[in-house]
């Protein structure tokens, strides 16, 4: 198997940093919508404030491709 270029893992590795990217933004609006004092709902509170630790599980996630990648190309 050939290796792969600086360049090539580089460029894997930044689209994976911006996903992780993404991810940490969703996860703040979502942290934020179930901290909202105006929404007085405590369901869909609690339903946004589940997704926000499911985009944290995905950034976690994200986190070990990338480490992967590092390691491993």
């Amino acid at each position: 198997m050939a290796k792969i270029k600086q360049h090539d893992k580089d460029k894997i590795i930044g689209e994976f940093e911006t996903m992780k990217s993404f991810e940490a933004s969703t996860r703040d609006l979502y942290i934020k919508i179930s901290s909202d004092p105006g929404i007085e709902n405590q369901r869909i509170k609690n339903t946004f404030g589940k997704i926000a630790e499911d985009e944290q599980r995905h950034i976690e996630l994200v986190q070990k491709i990338i480490n992967i990648v590092n390691d491993s190309l």
